[in-house]
């Protein structure tokens, strides 16, 4: 189903907010290094200054302290995990002796949760954070004591938690305009492909169909072998390469972002050309001169279109007659029906083919033509079928293309 019909894409914000309370962003290897090391070297720190300062070791705060590192540990594997095993160690600590670490865990756990985790869990750590400061501090001796310990502890969570979010938003950010980055150039990989194609399908028609009718004109003029034959090729041949020579000239200087100057381009490149009025017209006469006759009928106004759609028709109608003039043979027929209705128009060319000179020495179908005529049909809403019919005559058959 197309995006505009799923509705708007989700942002990568949304995308993650949306992964479940347990999902978070995977930390940086850095970071878990500096947070593993600065918590360890906190709590060697007042382990070491328990043995000295205290006349008797206890276990208590030593034992809470390497669970507490194993929690740090923990967060390399899982952050949400190692969270949550840090609340329950902050918790056995307030029981068996909490010290600094206890405090600087708290603060790590917060900063981290703030950083890289769901919304849910992350407010959710943060109302725990809260509440152990107050368990904390309430089993001090002192009032006072208690009362600046909570106000420090708690404020301590909530800048951790702020620094946290300012990072995950600067790192959301990031996140965000690389996404968008990858899209744009994703996007201008299709167009491009798409302007290749293009580009393709028209230097097809325009080098085929051109190319084709010199080359016809030459044989037709070998096999009459009079000076009119001559003459008459000589013509055609030479407008036939004015025309190719200048629709070359024009779409190198598309290419190039350039414009040719109007006094370059002869009359035969003007808007006109891709009417498909014009151009059937001209390739009826062209078919004409190699000896195949031809049968031209227009029902309902060709003026109704747009320009789009009749260059694309022209486009069409061109290698329909080229792959004629290259397979018919002369004495062959061919029938060109443009029919156009309120909504619609459709096109065929139907020829009959004179098996002998179906394959020619030097005249191979790469099917290129085909596929673009199917792609331009397909890119106006239309289709395009082309096979043999009851009468074995090949019929190429384009319909359902939008005016407008």
């Amino acid at each position: 189903m197309p995006q505009s019909a799923q509705g708007p894409a989700q942002s990568l914000v949304e995308e993650f907010e949306a992964g479940g309370y347990w999902s978070y962003r995977t930390l940086n290897k850095g970071l878990l290094v500096v947070v593993t090391l600065g918590f360890g070297i906190t709590l060697g720190v007042e382990v070491l200054y328990e043995v000295v300062a205290s006349e008797e070791f206890s276990p208590g705060p030593a034992v809470a302290g390497l669970m507490a590192v194993a929690c740090v540990i923990l967060l390399w594997m899982s952050l949400t995990i190692g969270v949550t095993a840090g609340l329950a160690i902050l918790a056995l600590a307030l029981f068996i002796g909490h010290g600094m670490f206890s405090i600087v865990l708290a603060l790590l756990l917060t900063g981290l949760a703030a950083l890289a985790t769901t919304k849910r869990f992350r407010r959710g750590t943060l109302a725990v954070m809260l509440l152990w400061a107050g368990a904390y501090s309430v089993m001090l001796d002192d009032l006072a004591t208690a009362g600046l310990s909570f106000a420090g502890i708690s404020g301590g969570v909530l800048v951790a938690y702020g620094i946290g979010s300012a990072f995950r938003r600067a790192t959301n950010s990031s996140l965000q305009s690389s996404r968008n980055l990858e899209e744009v150039e994703a996007r201008h990989a299709v167009a491009t492909s798409a302007e290749r194609r293009s580009i393709a399908r028209d230097l097809h028609d325009i080098v085929a169909h051109d190319i084709t009718i010199i080359a016809m004109q030459s044989r037709a003029a070998q096999v009459k072998d009079t000076d009119e034959a001559y003459r008459e090729a000589v013509e055609v041949i030479g407008n036939s390469s004015r025309v190719a020579l200048n629709d070359l000239r024009r779409m190198l200087a598309v290419l190039k972002d350039d414009q040719i100057p109007d006094e370059a381009v002869s009359p035969l490149t003007s808007a006109s050309e891709l009417d498909v009025r014009v151009g059937a017209e001209v390739f009826a006469e062209e078919l004409e001169s190699l000896g195949i006759t031809v049968h031209l009928s227009i029902d309902g106004d060709l003026d109704s279109l747009t320009r789009s759609v009749s260059a694309a028709l022209y486009r069409m109608l061109q290698e329909c007659t080229t792959n004629a003039a290259k397979f018919a043979g002369r004495g062959a027929e061919c029938w060109i029906a443009i029919e156009v209705t309120d909504e619609h128009v459709s096109m065929s060319v139907t020829n009959t083919v004179l098996v002998p000179e179906r394959s020619l020495p030097g005249w191979g179908e790469s099917g290129a033509g085909l596929r673009g005529m199917q792609d331009r049909a397909e890119a106006f809403g239309g289709v395009m079928t082309s096979g043999y019919d009851d009468q074995d005559r090949w019929e190429v058959r384009v319909t359902g293309i939008k005016k407008s």
